[in-house]
């Protein structure tokens, strides 16, 4: 009778000892799910906030300098927060090729931030031949593209 409540007992430890490994393994990966989910949900709205839209005129002859081998183009912030425009959240592609944050400079036309409504002025020191080129700006998922001719 009694060795019978020593193996019940024991039993019952081991029960409790898997459960409780079991649910400390759940709580951790139902924790680090939940972060995941936080931050995916941050990056998301921050993505329907952000659009842009490059206001420059390709037909204007404007948008190449030749004489200082520079493209410039008009960018305005059409999106609902505002834009941070240093470090690597403004990328730049032209003609397909990513241009380095030091071969272009962004300013912020009349202000220092670029916020709702806004325009912003960037530069890309590369020199062009005649024809047909394109520039993409890239702010975080938000694309856009500007065909030119030179």
């Amino acid at each position: 009778m009694a060795s019978a409540s020593v193996s019940e007992l024991i039993m019952f430890i081991a029960a409790v000892s898997v459960a409780a490994a079991v649910s400390g393994a759940l709580v951790t990966t139902v924790g680090g799910i939940s972060g995941s989910l936080d931050e995916r949900g941050t990056d998301v709205a921050a993505d329907i906030a952000t659009d842009v839209e490059v206001i420059s005129d390709p037909a204007s002859g404007a948008v190449y300098d030749s004489g200082n081998g520079q493209v410039r183009l008009l960018v305005k912030n059409t999106g609902r927060r505002t834009i941070e425009t240093g470090g690597t959240v403004i990328e730049v592609l032209l003609d397909g090729r990513y241009v380095p944050p030091s071969e272009y400079s962004i300013d912020v036309i009349g202000g220092e931030s670029w916020h709702e409504g806004d325009v912003v002025r960037i530069a890309v020191n590369e020199s062009l031949s005649s024809g047909d080129h394109r520039v993409t700006v890239i702010v975080e998922s938000e694309r856009e593209t500007l065909r030119f001719t030179t």
